[in-house]
């Protein structure tokens, strides 16, 4: 699973930062056993017992207890003797194999009493006798699917440090609730890989899979999860296909056409909205999409689409009056505008051409028109848009949250583990509350979830239905639902 790496790999310094406490059981403060020691350094041996640690610190404790085995087993007595049988305990412990766990360490304390690892072999020692007296925690298994290569390198850092966080904190305070054990496999940024890791999950029993990144890979991770029969979801495709006619498969971003409905379902539902116009880019697939799925709602509710124009260029947003003529704009209760996200300039561009033509409809878009600093001008509009990414800036949790990402990674956190922190807590969530119920069926049934960031509802679907609505009224951004 564990790609063996000369030096540390930029994420697993991350990916462990949590393990690496002083004194903790599951820690890896294992020095050389000495420098200056006589003790032969075996070359083999030392790359075995590196791809233990590299897999222990990836959270594949099962991996990581085979490598250090070897250590123990098939060489002479050498400079990593010593560590591999320490961390052949602390890999079981991890694993919740507490009763193996203590016979390996008590054997390691037997042979070595005087050892440097002797005090944290007893109380890791001690720990694991103390859990295997209690009535044992089931274990449930989040296979992660990500790539640890190339310039997705640092997207994937962040959505697994989310991840990470929500696990461990699960794993130390539900003390009756499931130990959650992440295994991670990489991609390598190829839907072959991707499909080949889903079913090297499946097999070794993982009870859900997060990942891949992008719709590509994830069509192909799709397939082999739907052939499986593993519960699979894609923190980050939008595109329709990965989940369509599939049981096992679930996207937690909302589709761009998803967005669009779920647009026009606010408008002619929520705001009492019935005549339309709408306007896109075309070659702006997000835009086009989004006006796709907005048209199809509209019709299918009852309402009136005058009509549906896409613009041949980018510059056209800045003329609509001399391209569809004022009296178009001015007839209609709402525009449905999915801007592309340029920013504020086409943004006050977009309403420039509004004023012109003396337009008073409402606006309507998505997230390109989240948070720019032209409140006063878009609340003449009432602008209000869809946002599928919202981190309060007043919630106390979200505070919170920020100062222990920044423990961890040195960095704030960004979109990404954000995203991984909410999904990791969802599941977990779901899984803790009915453990009898196979994933997919919990991720049907499920009701609406509030993250820190993101909303997941699949509402008996496949695809996530949750976004939050934004207006501008009276100069300022208010969160309308």
């Amino acid at each position: 699973m564990v790609t063996h790496l000369t030096a540390l790999h930029p994420i697993l310094c991350c990916l462990c930062a949590l393990l690496l406490m002083a004194g903790g059981p599951g820690g890896t403060s294992v020095r050389a056993q000495d420098l200056h020691s006589p003790v032969p350094r075996i070359e083999a041996a030392e790359e075995v017992f590196a791809e233990g640690l590299d897999a222990f610190k990836a959270g594949n404790y099962g991996l990581a207890f085979r490598r250090f085995q070897i250590v123990i087993d098939q060489y002479p007595f050498n400079r990593k003797t010593t560590a591999a049988w320490l961390m052949s305990g602390k890999a079981l412990y991890r694993n919740g194999a507490y009763a193996r766990a203590a016979e390996v360490l008590a054997s390691f304390l037997s042979m070595y009493p005087s050892s440097r690892y002797a005090d944290e072999a007893r109380r890791t020692l001690a720990l694991a006798r103390e859990a295997a007296t209690q009535r044992e925690r089931p274990v449930v298994t989040f296979g992660i699917l990500l790539p640890m290569d190339g310039p997705d390198l640092p997207r994937t850092q962040a959505l697994f440090n989310g991840i990470r966080l929500a696990v461990d904190a699960h794993n130390r305070t539900t003390q009756d609730a499931p130990l959650i054990r992440l295994v991670f496999r990489n991609t390598h940024n190829a839907s072959s890989d991707a499909a080949a890791q889903v079913r090297a999950l499946a097999s070794e029993g993982a009870d859900v899979i997060i990942g891949p990144l992008y719709s590509q890979e994830a069509l192909a991770a799709a397939d082999a999860a739907e052939r499986a029969g593993v519960t699979l979801v894609a923190p980050l495709a939008t595109d329709e296909a990965v989940s369509a006619g599939r049981r096992y498969v679930f996207q937690a971003n909302p589709t761009l056409t998803l967005r669009g409905r779920l647009m026009a379902r606010f408008a002619v539902q929520g705001l009492r909205l019935q005549d339309f116009g709408l306007i896109a880019e075309l070659g702006d697939s997000v835009g086009e999409r989004m006006a796709e799925g907005f048209y199809e709602e509209a019709v299918r509710l009852g309402a009136t689409v005058q009509y549906y124009v896409l613009l041949p260029e980018s510059r056209d947003w800045y003329r609509l009056p001399e391209l569809l003529g004022a009296d178009s704009l001015r007839r209609v209760q709402a525009l449905y505008l999915p801007i592309p996200a340029e920013g504020p300039r086409l943004a006050e561009g977009v309403l420039n051409s509004l004023e012109r033509s003396g337009s008073t409809a409402r606006v309507l878009g998505g997230k390109a028109w989240h948070n720019l600093p032209i409140a006063s001008r878009a609340s003449a509009f009432q602008v209000t848009y869809t946002n599928d990414f919202f981190p309060d800036p007043n919630n106390p949790e979200v505070k919170r949250f920020e100062e222990r990402y920044r423990d961890l990674a040195g960095t704030p956190p960004d979109r990404l583990a954000y995203t991984g922190y909410d999904v990791a807590r969802y599941l977990i969530a779901q899984r803790t509350a009915r453990p009898e119920v196979p994933f997919d069926r919990l991720l049907h049934e499920a009701p609406p979830y509030e993250g820190l960031s993101l909303r997941i509802d699949f509402n008996g679907g496949n695809v996530n239905q949750a976004l939050f609505y934004h207006r501008y009224r009276d100069g300022r951004l208010q969160l309308l639902r």
